[in-house]
């Protein structure tokens, strides 16, 4: 996660490639099993996250530069097949809450915009929240392996996680005992 970085130059692209990254997850559990390509269309994904075209375009390059996804092709009306790879893809993010959607949108990804190197922390912190769940959907994040983990501060971690929180995207969770850098957090489904 660190290779997506909130520089000037970099944290529309960064912020789209975790956009395009959670919306291909959320359309392999509703299309097929875990390993199966994800048909989509330029179009469905543009509706479910809100990217432009030239962002799927920028953050697609991203994430095959980044290992994270792979292509089959251009067929026609722009629907490529995708396929979700990387050290611990598909079995990390197997099960990815979600509700249902009004109008085929992912609200969540809606409102985080590509302009705002905020919003790249609460993905990035979001993605690893998801990646440590265990089936109730409840997450313990270590400030210090986050602030490793991702390339942020501890504050931008602490920032990242409330607003998530007020993005109704995590919700505080039961306190478990441990240390006192570490929040425990139930992750709320992807709307």
């Amino acid at each position: 996660m660190r290779a997506f970085r909130a520089d000037a130059g970099y944290v529309g692209r960064s912020i789209a490639a975790l956009k395009l990254y959670l919306t291909l997850v959320v359309s392999q559990e509703e299309r097929s099993a875990p390993g199966l390509p994800i048909v989509l269309s330029y179009e469905r994904i543009a509706a479910l996250s809100g990217l432009s075209d030239p962002l799927i375009c920028s953050g697609k390059k991203a994430l095959l530069d980044q290992g994270l996804v792979t292509t089959s092709g251009e067929r026609q009306g722009r629907t490529i097949a995708y396929r979700l790879c990387g050290p611990h893809a598909p079995a990390d993010l197997a099960v990815l809450p979600h509700g249902p959607r009004d109008g085929g949108r992912i609200a969540a990804l809606h409102a985080l915009t590509c302009r705002k190197a905020p919003h790249l922390a609460v993905l990035k912190i979001g993605l690893l929240l998801r990646a440590g769940a265990d089936e109730a959907g409840i997450a313990a994040l270590d400030l210090d392996a986050a602030a490793q983990l991702t390339g942020l501060s501890h504050v931008k971690v602490s920032a990242a996680l409330a607003a998530a929180q007020a993005l109704g995207l995590v919700e505080p969770g039961a306190e478990r005992a441990g240390p006192a850098e570490r929040r425990v957090v139930r992750l709320l489904p992807l709307t």
